[in-house]
């Protein structure tokens, strides 16, 4: 007798290992797409601050990558917010640094020109297997020169 209930009372706590992982991995809870998509924003949002905080002009290539799982993604930069979007799951995030994506024309500028500019101007879209051209200028800003960064779309 005994041999038999340890043998269901093994078989039970087979059962609950498995519906318990099956419940984890199988409802995407330990890979999310969502947190997938905030780990690429935070890896993109990296690249545009150091290539401001570096205080230089200067042009980086980002590609836009896909996810673990072969999804695409759209990236899309606009009023200094990056945002993702892959299928119905959507992140956000704000660098700690302004992004834009007008061209500057060379005249002097001031906090209402370029919150006039950052509102007109197109947002700068990509998706996976293209790329977001970032790039640092120095700008007359307010009497000043000010690294500003750009991002548009590479082709």
């Amino acid at each position: 007798m005994d041999f038999v209930v340890s043998k269901v009372a093994m078989s039970i706590c087979a059962l609950l290992v498995v519906s318990v992982l099956s419940g984890v991995l199988g409802n995407d809870i330990l890979f999310s797409k969502v947190d997938e998509l905030d780990t690429i924003l935070t890896d993109l949002s990296i690249v545009v601050e150091r290539s401001v905080w570096s205080a230089c002009e200067g042009r980086t290539i980002w590609r836009v990558p896909f996810l673990s799982d072969g999804a695409s993604i759209d990236i899309s930069v606009r009023d200094s917010v990056l945002s993702a979007k892959s299928g119905d799951r959507f992140a956000a995030l704000r660098p700690a640094c302004d992004t834009h994506t007008w061209q500057w024309n060379g005249t002097s500028l001031n906090a209402t020109c370029v919150s006039i500019l950052d509102a007109s101007s197109p947002m700068a879209t990509s998706s996976s297997g293209h790329a977001l051209e970032i790039r640092t200028q120095m700008v007359a800003y307010e009497d000043q020169n000010r690294i500003f960064a750009f991002v548009s779309a590479y082709s």
